[in-house]
């Protein structure tokens, strides 16, 4: 039963952070209006109250930021929030480009090293080297985000390629997921 439930809340989660997608555009910029949040998930037969209940619940963890203006209650994702949106999108195509990720981040900051590896494994990104990483997803382009979010910019280097000497390995890599 409590697997049953967390996979319900994992569910609902995930399609609150993509009705920003859907609703509020690729960039997830605009702020949604609670109206048109709750119609969106009420569409794809979720509760009114239980829809309530876990954008309360993103407010309290930082992943939505709720406002007022003119009488008009709206959510919008805060940079905690697209990086969450980020990790649990299932979108996966790719563009024939690699997004590559390399990072030195001292050993004083492990644990934002241990972050950003999780997060980069939640993405898509595979290590190809230990502190190498790619991956073939265009969602991967908002790896900014994860990186302005950890604050680990100065220990980050960002790549988009178009080709590799190591093509075929990085093709390996990823032979299940592309086409």
């Amino acid at each position: 039963m409590r697997k049953k439930n967390r996979e319900k809340i994992i569910n609902l989660t995930t399609e609150i952070l993509e009705a920003f997608l859907r609703v509020g555009g690729a960039g997830a910029h605009a702020f949604l209006d609670q109206k048109t949040l709750y119609s969106d998930l009420n569409s794809r037969g979720y509760d009114r109250e239980i829809i309530s209940t876990y954008v309360r619940r993103l407010v309290n963890s930082g992943h939505l930021e709720a406002i007022e203006e003119s009488g008009k209650r709206s959510v919008r994702l805060t940079r905690k929030g697209k990086v969450k949106r980020l990790e649990k999108t299932n979108e996966s195509s790719a563009d024939g480009k690699w997004r590559v990720i390399s990072y030195d981040i001292p050993d004083d900051r492990k644990p934002l090293r241990i972050a950003l590896t999780r997060s980069l494994r939640r993405i898509g990104y595979k290590p190809v080297q230990k502190s190498l990483w790619v991956c073939p997803f265009n969602k991967a382009d908002e790896i900014e985000i994860l990186i302005s979010e950890l604050g680990i910019n100065i220990f980050v280097a960002n790549f988009k390629v178009e080709s590799s000497d190591i093509e075929e390995h990085l093709r390996e890599l990823f032979d299940d997921e592309l086409d």
